[in-house]
């Protein structure tokens, strides 16, 4: 399907499935209290969405280091790198107290393929790898615009490889991913499906960026960027991770233009205050449409990249305990044996 079929769907230049209600939602008292806390301190400092990246990735590692001085404790942490295209690719395996190593979970962090990192993400994977006790790897996975796509795609398909040989047959593989991490997450599942391969079990998909940027109603009722992630925002993550060339042409970037038939269970988590609110709706429609298993999680009054903020907010913590229920249920033996 192209694109300007997508746009025209309902003949307005939106989808059936970008729901805003006509009440405009409102973050939770909790979620608005992050908020005011993150604009004081940003107060006098430049936008890192106008930024250059490298400095963008710096201010992202300064602002995350005080949301995860609380995040779980792991039994272990242990960084390697794997040397992938001449590139340096380091990831860390976060083991939880009392682990249950019968299932790996690789995490891609958000970021708009341009910034982001294990650090800026660690909060997430911790709080992750101590609900569902299975250990996380976290990949920091190649940025653009130094390696634009589908560098990045590269890196995970290798290191998924390499972990699968180092790891007991009978492993059960779970691919989870925030913003363009769940971008990544989908398109190597359907990477496999289409090579013949073996695809994840299961898939955790957090507030993902699954279509080029487009008039839906929560990118125009969140552009502005007052709930952290604007539109202008993620066009310039777009434009740089695709080499310069627009997202309409570059279709196979975008998992929903690669077919959605056959694929992992997956949990799909949509932040209502997002941009990308509506990608989430679409999706899950969409794999519904096909036959697919999906469940859709919206995570009211919260805006994109909440689950950083467990610090000062609830919502987290019951989210990371959703995505451990939601893997125990689609992993049971029963449950797989009805997906065979």
């Amino acid at each position: 399907m192209a694109f300007n079929d997508l746009q025209s769907l309902n003949g307005e230049g939106v989808f059936p499935g970008d729901a805003m209600t006509s009440q405009q939602p409102q973050p939770t008292p909790e979620m608005q209290r992050v908020l005011e806390l993150l604009a004081e301190r940003k107060k006098g400092l430049p936008s890192r969405y106008e930024i250059s990246f490298q400095d963008a990735r710096r201010a992202l590692i300064e602002e995350r280091k005080w949301w995860i001085e609380t995040a779980p404790r792991m039994a272990s942490a242990e960084e390697t790198v794997m040397t992938i295209e001449g590139r340096a690719v380091r990831m860390r395996r976060n083991v939880p107290q009392n682990a249950r190593e019968d299932t790996e979970i690789i995490y891609l962090h958000g970021g708009g393929w341009c910034v982001g990192a294990i650090e800026t993400h660690d909060a997430i994977v911790r709080g992750l790898a101590d609900a569902t006790r299975h250990p996380v790897v976290a990949l920091d996975y190649s940025l653009a615009p130094e390696h634009p796509y589908p560098a990045a795609l590269h890196d995970l398909t290798q290191v998924l490889a390499a972990l699968r040989q180092q790891r007991p047959e009978g492993t059960r593989w779970v691919l989870a991913g925030d913003s363009a991490g769940a971008n990544m997450a989908l398109l190597e599942a359907q990477r496999a499906r289409d090579a013949g391969e073996r695809m994840p079990d299961a898939l955790l998909l957090l507030y993902g960026a699954y279509l080029p940027v487009r008039p839906t109603r929560s990118y125009e009722a969140y552009a502005d960027g007052r709930y952290g992630m604007s539109k202008a925002a993620m066009a310039r993550y777009e434009h740089h991770y695709l080499g310069g060339r627009d997202g309409a042409s570059v279709t196979q970037a975008f998992p929903m233009f690669a077919g959605l038939r056959n694929l992992p269970p997956m949990l799909i988590g949509a932040c209502e205050l997002d941009v990308l609110f509506d990608d989430s709706l679409r999706l899950h429609q969409a794999v519904q449409d096909f036959g697919g298993r999906t469940e859709l999680e919206i995570y009211r009054g919260a805006v994109h990249g909440f689950l950083t903020y467990g610090r000062m907010m609830e919502a987290p913590r019951h989210a990371f305990e959703n995505m451990g229920a939601y893997l125990d249920r689609v992993l049971a033996p029963e449950a797989q044996e009805l997906s065979a």
